[in-house]
Parts: C-alpha cells; structure tokens; sequence
C-alpha cells in the first residue's frame, strides 16, 4: 500500500490484483510507445538528489500537463469501452483521507467518482497513471528492457 499526496489532498492505492493488472496491461498495450517518455522523466526523478526532489515536487501544472499529456493522447486513441474499464479499474484500488477515515475514489455501482472536487479529468488521471505506475511500471519496464536487447542484438 502506498500514499501519496496530490493537491494537498492524501491518498493511498494498493496494487491492482493480477488479473486486472493483465487486463489493464492489454488494454494500454497500444499506448507504451506513447508513455516511453513519461517512464524516462519519472526515472531522470529518481535521480535526483533531495533538494532537487524537494523542488520538483513543486512543478507548476504546465510541467505536469507535458509529462501527463502522452497518456492523455493513449487514452484518447482507446475505445470508449476500453477507456473506461482502465480508468475505474485503476480507480477502484484508491483511497482519499477523509478526516481520518480512508474513503474510496471510485463508486462501482454508480460508475462515478466518490468526491465532487476530484469528478474532472486533471483530477482522475493522475490518480489513474500513479495506479499503471505503480501495478504495470515492473512490467512495462521488462517489455522495454526486452524490447530494446531484441533491437540491439545482431542478427
């Protein structure tokens, strides 16, 4: 289980269970050309020393949009149906800090987000990508690593 804050609000996810990871995993198959570049700029950060962490964290929204703006345009070329199944299956596994109480984001019966200041895109995806992040990034990771020594061995 791990938290993370996002506009001052705090949040906690676990993983999503694996087959949900191998069904969310086939559905964003498409978009991992289009997230090479976010998972560079999340690894130049786990670079950084302290102080830079430190003033990274305080990114204006604009640098947020570029680094977010590739998943945006994977989730854009999706079906509707597919779209939707990855956005409430990453959503089902977070958790907002209500005064204490750990309250879920997402509500699965009524398909819809549990907090009116969270019902907007900006809010929902990157909810959405710290979930693929933290459930799919090994994966994700492995395919371009075995990827990248298929194009690299000689023939």
């Amino acid at each position: 289980m791990k938290e993370f804050d996002i506009d001052g609000k705090n949040y906690r996810m676990t993983k999503l269970p694996a087959f949900e990871q191998f069904h969310v995993s086939r559905k964003i198959a498409p978009l991992i050309p289009k997230l090479i570049p976010v998972f560079i700029e999340i690894a130049k950060g786990k670079n950084l020393s302290a102080a830079d962490k430190e003033n990274a964290s305080k990114m204006d929204l604009s640098a947020i949009a570029a680094v977010m703006q590739p998943f945006a345009d994977g989730l854009a070329s999706m079906s509707n149906e597919d779209a939707e199944y990855v956005m409430s299956t990453c959503l089902s596994v977070v958790k907002r800090n209500q005064q204490g109480n750990w309250a879920d984001v997402w509500i699965q019966k009524a398909q819809a987000m549990a907090f009116d200041d969270a019902n907007d895109i900006g809010s929902m995806l990157p909810l959405v990508f710290r979930v693929i992040q933290d459930s799919l990034g090994p994966f994700i990771q492995g395919m371009l690593i075995s990827q990248m020594a298929t194009a690299a061995s000689p023939d």
